[in-house]
């Protein structure tokens, strides 16, 4: 996972310094393909060099950051639904009563991707679980249109701390 995490920012970073090269060659393209008009014998090849050096790194980009968000959701639920009766749960580093872990623990085994509808994340809650398995750090950003929407983050790795791997709808984190 970690290489994919380089991955993704290695593409992205190709195609952002490729996107000046594709503007200057479009751009190139075409006034060259509108001096046709004038001289019908003029043949004008299409920028394909550019264009795949702008959109391969793009859609690796694209295909990593959906796949590691797949992976990473995978790997957050199995860890949330193999633990033992023995775990403890922290809200913003505060552990939480038995009864208000178990309800969160029981939501966070719900966490499932979903659509987008115009909104992003507010107010971010820090959910620490410690467990005989391991221990887990998620992040639930509060949904800035639903309020018992919290978009889930997996802070293990550097691109699912910025992206979302998943959703749940609750109302058991209204209060803190």
């Amino acid at each position: 996972m970690k290489v994919l995490d380089a991955g993704f920012y290695f593409a992205a970073a190709v195609a952002v310094i490729a996107l000046p090269l594709w503007i200057f060659n479009q751009i190139k393209y075409l006034r060259r393909r509108a001096a046709t008009k004038l001289n019908p014998d003029l043949v004008v090849a299409f920028p394909i060099k550019s264009v795949m050096f702008f959109v391969v790194p793009l859609l690796i980009a694209i295909g990593i950051s959906q796949s590691m968000s797949s992976f990473a959701l995978e790997e957050a639920l199995s860890f949330v639904r193999g633990l033992s009766e023995n775990h403890r749960v922290y809200v913003n580093r505060d552990q939480v009563s038995d009864a208000d872990a178990e309800k969160i623990v029981s939501a966070l085994r719900h966490i499932s991707p979903q659509l987008g509808h115009h909104s992003h994340p507010t107010k971010r809650i820090r959910v620490d679980i410690n467990s005989a398995q391991g221990n887990i750090t998620l992040e639930l950003g509060r949904d800035s249109q639903i309020p018992e929407e919290y978009w889930v983050f997996y802070r293990k790795y550097r691109l699912t701390s910025n992206y979302e791997i998943g959703r749940i709808t609750t109302p058991i984190f209204d209060q803190y």
